[in-house]
This record gives structure tokens, sequence and C-alpha cells, in this order.
């Protein structure tokens, strides 16, 4: 056969497995049409992706995919609707209310590889979010104790070091009078902040770049949906090469971490003297795991009873990985949109600072001690817990994703049943937070609705917030991104003032097409592995407060 032969010959396959795939994504989406079942305009070329192409040329090219699909719900009065993404994924089942999410999680379906895969690729291997049955159950009880409510507010002097740092840098940014690009700080605040609650080590990412902290933002750069699952990004380009010179940098960084550990608590485990007060997630699963295996505790023990650690390291780096990454976006991203919401409604802004002046006394300069002689006050801020609330209401900076599964459905408010198999199940965090069906002056930032009784109309609806999600299999990092936030803000609203300035860098850096989602400049915008910042990363002024 000659090579004229065998390209015509390869192309026909190819073809044929496309028409094959082609058809096969139809035939799934007229299923669906023929039961009736809600869904946008579908074309037999386009897809669905006529009616996405319009509401995407309504927004700035950078809006996150969440945007887009807020804007279709609209279109979806009972909250339940598929959308075929098809060749790029598959169908999405987006649900936007509070019942069909509480179904969701009570049915406990796994994580699609749509989600699972980028997140593999920063972490290096399986984390929390992708593990099922058994082997999350013994992960999820070897990591509880360093998430525990009550000890995670010990650990907020910790939290209050890192912020100290971050004070200074935004007094030299007020001293400069220039306007910056704050996410760049607010970052490097959050992994140093991880950094040192979970691993027990100071990066001091905030005033220096640290080769862990660098590395884990390169391939979070390098990781996206999009690129995970485009072949040619994927295998035609140094992609690949550099995936792999980041792991193995952070694997031997952590691994050098948990040598550390390890050691400490082998000897005192063979020396039978009382262990010390464990200071980090890693140290307290480190005692934990050491403490499953009770061999090691006793006197005869050998080398050959002891915990593999290779095999130790191998598991824990992925998970220490996963909550580096985990908390660094989202977190940053909030606190981000805490300023900006705050800075554009004073009344708010003044109740949070008066609220810190009585919790804290009338020195800002004072709170960083008073917070690590006395963390028990953080739980006191009941106007700034709200106001965080109100924050992620607004602009929650991911959702949740579950793989549909054959004979499982989900029932909307009328009694519609919506079959899963072949789907990936959405719910749509921000549609859900952001329709009006639940929540009275949707668009309001109204901390205060956070603050009434269930008589009151402002009283949010159950279920309807969902910012780290519900159940056994919610955001494990809830309570340490909540004390990050609060220890920001009472360690700098009181000092500072810091003001979105969008129209200066606007007219710094003119561009055309359309700027806002909604009339709102800090829209949610992509960045890397899927992440919702706000635009341009959150330009600003810093100015002392007199």
């Amino acid at each position: 056969m000659s090579q004229v032969q065998l390209l015509i010959a390869g192309a026909t396959c190819a073809l044929l497995y496309f028409l094959t795939k082609f058809y096969a994504a139809r035939a799934a989406v007229w299923k669906l049409q023929r039961a009736n079942l809600p869904m946008p305009e579908f074309t037999l070329l386009g897809g669905h992706f006529g009616t996405l192409k319009e509401i995407i040329k309504t927004m700035p090219p950078k809006a996150t995919i969440h945007t887009v699909m807020k804007q279709l719900s609209t279109q979806f009065p009972t909250g339940i609707f598929y959308v075929n993404m098809w060749p790029f994924f598959g169908t999405w089942l987006v649900v936007t209310t509070p019942s069909g999410a509480a179904q969701c999680q009570a049915l406990n379906l796994r994580k699609p590889d749509i989600l699972t895969a980028p997140l593999e690729v920063v972490a290096g291997g399986p984390t929390l979010v992708a593990m099922q049955g058994e082997t999350w159950k013994w992960w999820r009880s070897l990591l509880n104790p360093g998430f525990n409510p009550t000890y995670m507010l010990g650990l907020a002097p910790i939290v209050a070091e890192e912020v100290a740092v971050f004070c200074k840098l935004l007094r030299e940014r007020a001293r400069e009078g220039k306007v910056f690009q704050l996410e760049d700080m607010t970052l490097r605040l959050t992994v140093d902040t991880i950094a040192a609650v979970a691993l027990d080590t100071r990066l001091h990412h905030q005033t220096r770049d640290n080769p862990l902290a660098k590395a884990l933002q390169r391939q979070i750069e390098w990781t996206s949906f999009g690129t995970t699952l485009n072949p040619i990004k994927r295998f035609l380009t140094i992609r690949p090469l550099i995936l792999w010179y980041n792991n193995r940098l952070m694997d031997r960084l952590i691994s050098a971490e948990v040598d550390k550990r390890y050691a400490e608590h082998l000897a005192e485990l063979q020396s039978g003297t009382p262990p010390k007060r464990s200071k980090s997630v890693m140290s307290l699963a480190l005692a934990k795991f050491l403490e499953d295996a009770p061999a090691l505790s006793k006197p005869t023990s050998t080398p050959t009873q002891r915990p593999d650690l290779p095999t130790f390291k191998r598991l824990l780096a992925p998970q220490l990985r996963g909550f580096l990454f985990g908390g660094r976006d989202t977190t940053s991203s909030t606190l981000l949109y805490c300023y900006h919401l705050l800075s554009t409604h004073p009344a708010s802004l003044a109740r949070v600072r008066a609220e810190h002046d009585a919790v804290f006394g009338p020195d800002p300069s004072q709170a960083h001690a008073l917070i690590a002689a006395d963390p028990q006050r953080l739980n006191q801020l009941a106007y700034t817990t709200a106001a965080i609330k109100e924050v992620l209401r607004l602009f929650p900076p991911a959702a949740s994703m579950r793989e549909g599964k054959a004979g499982v459905e989900l029932v909307d408010d009328e009694g519609r049943k919506y079959p899963t198999e072949g789907c990936n199940v959405w719910m749509l965090t921000v549609a859900l937070h952001n329709n009006g069906r639940y929540w009275k002056d949707v668009g309001e930032f109204v901390p205060e609705r956070w603050l009434i009784g269930p008589e009151d109309e402002m009283y949010p609806v159950k279920g309807a917030w969902r910012a780290f999600e519900f159940g056994p299999r919610g955001c494990i990092g809830q309570t340490l991104a909540m004390i990050e936030l609060k220890v920001a803000l009472v360690m700098t609203v009181r000092e500072f003032e810091i003001r979105p300035a969008y129209e200066e860098w606007d007219e710094m850096f003119p561009k055309e097409g359309v700027k806002t989602v909604g009339g709102n400049r800090a829209f949610q915008a992509e960045k890397g592995a899927g992440g919702a910042h706000p635009a341009d990363g959150f330009p600003c002024r810093v100015v002392p407060r007199e």
C-alpha cells in the first residue's frame, strides 16, 4: 500500500470516528428533546453553541464560563436544564436550585474527570476532591484533626504573622501612591498562610520569590480545562516538560519538610517522650499515621515494622499541594471582593470598622498582638462574618460538579425528572446565589441578611448559600478560609482605604470591547485552572486612613 493510500485510509478512519462520535452526541441530545426536557435552542451542526455565542458576545473575553451559564440560566425558570458542550466536553445538567443541589449532595456522586484531571496535574496525584469510598474516609479521618475548628482558631496567631507582612507591604504601596494590581499581593499572602498552617513552614513568598510557591504558580498557569483536554496543546508544546519539572521541584521541597517532621515524630515515639504540640496539618496527619502503626511504639520495633516513609510521602504530597492550590486562589479572590464591596458600600464598611474597634480596641496597630494573645476574639465578629458571607454569595469563587449515573434522576420543584446518565451534573453556585427566587434584593450587598431571624423576608432560604458546599464532602478548609479573611480584614480595613481604580487602569491600558458584566468592572475572570478572579488583578490605590 502506497503512502497516499495509507493517508487516505487514515483520514477515512478518522472521519468515520468523528462522525460516529458526532452522531452519538447528537442522538443523546435528541433523546432528551423527545422527553421535552429544558435546554437552549439546538441545531444539528452548531448544537447549543449558537445560543452560547450570543451570550458570550455580550461579555468581556475573560469572563468565566460560570458567568456565561449564569446568564443562560435566566432562560430556565425551573432552575435545571441541559447544555451539550460536545466536542469540547460532554452534556452538562446545570442545577441552580437549593433542592436540586441538596439532591446531588445526598446522592454522593463521584467527581468527573473534567474536574479531577486538572487538579491532579496541579497536585501531582489524587486528593480528597477525587477520592471515593474507604480511601476517602481514611484520608479524611487522617486530615480532619488539622482542620478542626477549635484547633484552627488556635492557629490564628500564625495567620496574623503573615498578615502583618501584608500590612507592611500595603504601607509601602500607600507611600508610593500609585495604581497597582493587588491580586499578586493577596495570592502571595494566601500561599504563605497555607504553607505556615499546613506545612509549619514560612515561605516568605510575600517578600521574595519562594521556589515552592513559584513552582505552584507555574503549575497553575500551565494547567487549565482547555489545555488538559486539547491534545495539540497537551502534547505538541513544552507544557508536559514544564509540568514535569514543576512536579519534581514541588515534590522534592515538600518531601524535605515531611522528612523533618517524620524524624521528629519517630524519635518521640521510640524514646517514649511525650510528643510536642503539633503546629500544622502535616504534623497532625503524620502523628495519626504513626499512631495507626502500633508496632512502631513498641520497644522491639525494627525498621521493617515502620510505616514506609517513601509511600507515605508519595501519598501525602498531593494532599498538601491540593491544600496550597485550593486555598490560594479562592481565599485571595474573596479577600479582594471584600475590599471591593466594602469600599463601594461605605455604611457597611463603617459597621465593620466599628465592630473591630469594639472587639479589638480603637488602635488598629494593636490588632496583631490581640489576635496572638486571644484568638477567641475573632468569634465575636458577627457583622464581619456576615459581610464575608455576603461577599461569597455575590462572588462565589468556585462551583461543584458530579458525574451522572444510570438510573439516577434529579427532580425539580414541579416534579419533573431529569436523568443524569451521560451527564456531568453542575451545581452552578453563582447562579443559585444570584437567583431572585431565593434572595430578596438579590443584586445588593446586604450583610444584614445574615443577622436576622427566619420571620424576616430577607432571611436566606435554606440550602441556597453553598459557598463551601454542605455535608461530609464539603470544603475541608472552610474554617481556615474564614479565619484568614477575618484576620486580614481586622488588620487592614481600619488602617487603609483600599479603593478600586478600574477607570485609571483602563486609561493606562486601554482596550476595545465589552469591559463589564452586569455593569460591574470587577467581574469574575478566568485565570489558569478554571479559577474565578477579579478582572485585571484588581487594580487599586491604597491610602492610609487619617
